[in-house]
């Protein structure tokens, strides 16, 4: 267990939950030749699960020896190199301030890496784009992760020129990859896929706990929106959607014919705000003053009646990070965060705060 998950769950025994079954045809392709159970579950020395392949959606990686410096192309790769004891050499930018982009979710797991190429108390060079080639080549990685990011097959051919590249499963809209799967795909290419492994299993665990003991989200309609030309609402596909989903919490089925049509989400007109008068409705980078954008939201019941939850754009909150960050770290400084907002939304007391 992570400093991080320690600190959140205390003495606390929680059980081991098996991934879901729709990830599992991804996670199997997250490691063959020369895969074993070590590290977590043995003690040994990762180097022993080498070389290991990985198929992704421009084929297959061979990684031939235990990497030590990682560049994470992917906006948020980075969370699970540093969970599994590495500090990448270099970042790439999305959005949010923190030096390095380690997030203070990810604070203890800087300090308590065994791995810090960079030297002591330094930390990784940011990217400002997923295409810098050059910087990264200047860096010298022995393995590049791009698992949450745009990257195009050409992008991929020129960064495997430089290192070994773990792109998405084959199948995922981009940006869209389960963190589950991202966990257990970048822990097989560090060597360490079973303690990968354990960190999802419990941050799953912590999810269903959660789920647990608030019965009353079960059924109930919600989605994860944004004021964005319009309301731009997230697919339950993407990991901003599934977050609401693992809490028992289900998409509505009328939305369905807008967002099947986007990658990760799509924008519904404001004339058409009445769609999204679901149950519960979780606005991320978005204030509750959004009559200038979506001017006819407050004649909805689920604005009436104070069932919505609002997180700002605020690059200095975490809060904010976390909402679009969706890893194995952040979740559960999420989780802690919005559940208790989550249940005064749908509390039945429209003078409930949700601040």
């Amino acid at each position: 267990m992570t400093p991080r998950l320690a600190a959140l769950r205390g003495a606390r025994v929680v059980p081991a939950l098996a991934l879901a079954l729709t990830m599992s045809t991804a996670l199997a392709a997250c490691g063959s030749a020369g895969d074993t159970d070590t590290d977590a579950k043995t003690g040994t020395d990762a180097s022993s699960a080498f070389p290991v392949t990985i198929d992704h959606r421009f084929g297959t990686t061979e990684i031939k020896a235990e990497p030590k410096r990682i560049v994470t192309v992917g906006l948020t790769d980075q969370d699970t190199v540093l969970a599994l004891g590495t500090v990448p050499v270099a970042t790439t930018e999305w959005f949010g301030k923190a030096e390095g982009r380690i997030f203070e979710w990810a604070d203890d797991e800087y300090e308590a890496a065994e791995n810090n190429p960079l030297g002591d108390g330094k930390r990784p060079e940011v990217l400002k784009t997923e295409k810098e080639f050059e910087k990264v080549a200047a860096l010298k990685p022995d393995l590049i992760t791009a698992i949450y990011s745009g990257m195009t097959e050409k992008d991929y051919e020129l960064l495997s020129k430089i290192a070994p590249v773990v792109a998405a499963p084959e199948g995922d809209v981009v940006y869209t990859t389960p963190w589950q799967v991202q966990t257990v795909m970048i822990g097989t290419a560090m060597g360490k896929k079973a303690e990968a492994e354990k960190l999802v299993a419990e941050v799953d665990a912590e999810l269903a706990e959660a789920k647990k003991a608030h019965p009353e989200f079960a059924g109930k309609t919600a989605a994860t929106t944004s004021a964005y030309e319009g309301i731009f609402v997230y697919r339950d596909t993407d990991p901003r959607g599934r977050f609401l989903s693992a809490l028992g919490f289900v998409f509505p089925e009328n939305l369905r014919k807008y967002t099947d049509k986007g990658d990760f989400g799509v924008s519904i007109s404001a004339e058409n705000a009445r769609e999204v008068d679901a149950d519960l409705l979780l606005w991320v980078n978005s204030e509750k003053s959004t009559d200038e954008m979506v001017p006819t939201y407050k004649n909805l019941d689920v604005s009436k009646q104070g069932r919505d939850v609002f997180i700002g754009e605020d690059e200095k909150d975490p809060l904010y990070i976390a909402s679009s960050f969706v890893t194995v770290l952040s979740l559960p400084f999420y989780l802690d965060q919005v559940v208790p907002r989550l249940v005064a939304a749908v509390d039945g007391d429209p003078s409930t705060t949700t601040d």
